[in-house]
């Protein structure tokens, strides 16, 4: 009950900006468009284009500006260098050609009657493979018909984006990664979070925002889908410190009337922060959001958690019941120091064939080479059984180091990171809603 009132104070302010933004047909600058490619595309030169679709529609007050699956052309925009860290962190698992620095940048939207608008993006580095994590809750059933109907806006291109990689996908990366030589390329599905420079003009009036699922079975206290205006970081957050976003997309009520409309701000605070530590204790953040405002300026308090966040699969974060983002480590990080260390022991196991002599044991070498500097290792292994037992062991005593003593991984949103997030009255409050001034 007490949702449903500051819902409705909120929808009592609403309607005071759409008279004036309801002819809007503009998507104003600073609003980032998430594409994502629709092929494979091998990374050669600057200038060399490519295409993809849009994976989330971008609202406009209450109305569709630009519908999930338009189309977007660009082009390479830049090709950097090589961090000296990185680079000397890949030589040394026997990798010579690490990925470079190449961003995308986008410069035209096609729409569904084939009309081309220009646009301005920042250029923008792609993620391979994008994770939407959730909060766990007990509400399987409704959980589970919230992704089905996600499912059903996506295209092919968009759920591309979003699958994770399968076992055999990871495993096909780690054995391609011991090669010493890697062609750069993005993979169908790359997502890219080009920010408009300049407001992209022209557009058709859009439609209003289509009707999901039951209007009968709706819950009042609805999820708002916003996008974080301030990055957030395990590392240099503090408690107390402020958290800004804005929301992406219209929530209506089951009447269809406007509640809290896109460009929305919401406003909160860093409840807990707790960086990473050494013995591979990773970071933890959790802020809530206490107060939404409309352009209009009528503001309302509120308690917003964080539901669900969009970030890099490579990440691996993960939601706490009470809404906090932390980083979680897999368990298949323990294989490998294994490994390096049985084969490192090994390496100091001499062979002698039937005349007493000592075997070469190519394969023992080849073995102990891998895993201190990958295929090259097991070429560089031959020349003695001394410097393939000293290159297993340097191999297992990294491994072991960045798995078990080195410093763990700190949680970070940055800018414009996808949020989804829960409205609740805000605790010790009286459920008396004011109407916003």
């Amino acid at each position: 009950m007490r949702e449903c009132v500051i819902l409705l104070a909120i929808a009592m302010a609403a309607p005071a900006q759409e008279a004036s933004v309801a002819s809007r047909t503009l998507v104003p600058a600073g609003v980032p468009l998430r594409v994502a490619l629709e092929s494979r595309v091998a990374i050669h030169r600057l200038g060399q284009p490519v295409r993809g679709r849009t994976v989330d529609p971008v609202y406009v007050f209450d109305r569709v500006a630009l519908p999930a699956g338009t189309i977007v052309e660009g082009h390479v925009a830049k090709i950097g260098g090589v961090p000296v860290g990185r680079r000397l962190t890949a030589i040394l698992s026997g990798n010579l050609t690490p990925p470079r620095e190449v961003r995308a940048q986008f410069d035209t939207v096609v729409l569904g009657d084939g009309s081309r608008f220009p646009l301005h993006t920042s250029p923008s580095r792609g993620t391979a493979h994008t994770s939407r994590i959730a909060k766990h809750t007990k509400k399987g059933e409704s959980a589970l018909r919230g992704a089905r109907e996600r499912l059903g806006e996506m295209d092919r291109t968009a759920i591309l984006a979003f699958k994770s990689p399968g076992s055999m996908s990871q495993l096909k990366s780690t054995l391609f990664g011991m090669f010493p030589y890697h062609r750069q390329a993005w993979s169908a599905g790359t997502l890219f979070d080009s920010v408009l420079q300049d407001p992209l003009a022209g557009l058709p009036q859009g439609r209003l925002e289509p009707q999901t699922g039951d209007p009968a079975a709706a819950d009042p206290a609805r999820e708002v889908c916003a996008r974080l205006l301030t990055p957030v970081s395990s590392k240099t957050a503090r408690r107390g410190a402020p958290v800004e976003a804005v929301v992406t997309r219209p929530v209506f009520a089951a009447d269809r009337t406007l509640l809290i409309p896109e460009g929305s701000r919401l406003h909160g605070d860093v409840v807990e922060a707790r960086h990473a530590r050494f013995l591979h204790r990773n970071g933890r953040v959790h802020f809530v959001f206490r107060r939404v405002e409309l352009e209009a300026g009528g503001s309302q308090a509120i308690r917003g958690d964080v539901e669900g966040v969009e970030a890099n699969f490579d990440a691996h974060l993960a939601l706490d019941p009470e809404g906090a983002t932390r980083v979680t480590s897999p368990k298949t990080r323990f294989i490998f120091p294994a490994v390096a260390a049985a084969v490192a022991g090994l390496s100091l196991h001499q062979d002698y064939n039937s005349q007493g002599i000592p075997d070469q044991d190519i394969g023992g070498r080849a073995e102990s080479g891998a895993v201190g500097l990958g295929l090259i290792g097991t070429v560089v292994a031959q020349a003695s059984r001394t410097l393939a037992s000293s290159i297993a062991f340097a191999g297992a005593g990294f491994s072991v180091y960045s798995t078990f003593i080195a410093r763990g991984s700190d949680v970070l949103l940055p800018v414009n990171t996808p949020v989804k997030i829960s409205l609740a009255p805000r605790g010790g409050e009286s459920g008396g809603g004011q109407r916003m001034k």
